[in-house]
């Protein structure tokens, strides 16, 4: 006569022993953890990032460059491009600045923010700026969680994570920055 606590044993030593076979029947199979490549979506769950894993530039691709400059005083004001926008509050400059907005053709959703013909500089209070990527599929922003990065603008790395605030009805990023420079949005 078989008792349940006879039968639970039979049956968890039959299923270690499928266990076993089936390990067994895989051994070709590499035995060290895969690496990643940033290419496929391992890091990936859901759409997400996966936390520890490296943030990638959003792939918005433009083949036109739009600029637009403008001049900016001690009161501060706003440059706009696009949807794209910067603010300087007053007390920021010191006097009149002549402000450059870029939004370069490329493969990633960036901007270049310039004063005077090209410098980058740092303000004496921090700047708003808002990015527009209406531009991107908006399927492959909706649930990525989006940030701001200040890039090399010559090799794209991620210099620094500046943040922002993402309105997916919007689809606008606005962060704060004390310093113009070249900027993409990152996931």
């Amino acid at each position: 006569m078989w008792t349940q606590s006879r039968w639970r044993r039979s049956v968890g030593t039959a299923l270690a022993g499928a266990l076993l076979v089936v390990g067994a029947s895989c051994s070709d199979a590499p035995t060290g953890p895969r690496t990643p490549s940033p290419q496929d979506g391992s890091s990936k769950l859901l759409g997400l990032p996966i936390f520890g894993s490296s943030p990638r530039l959003l792939y918005c691709p433009s083949s036109e460059t739009k600029s637009a400059t403008g001049l900016v005083g001690s009161l501060g004001g706003t440059l706009s491009l696009l949807g794209t926008s910067v603010t300087i509050p007053g007390g920021a400059l010191l006097d009149n600045t002549t402000v450059e907005l870029t939004i370069p053709a490329g493969h990633y959703m960036e901007v270049d923010l310039t004063v005077n013909n090209g410098q980058h500089i740092n303000f004496l209070q921090p700047v708003v700026v808002t990015i527009d990527y209406s531009r991107c599929n908006r399927f492959s922003t909706l649930f990525r969680l989006l940030s701001v990065w200040n890039i090399d603008q010559d090799t794209k790395a991620l210099l620094e994570n500046m943040g922002g605030i993402d309105n997916k009805l919007t689809q606008s990023i606005t962060f704060v920055t004390p310093h113009f420079s070249g900027f993409a949005i990152a996931y």
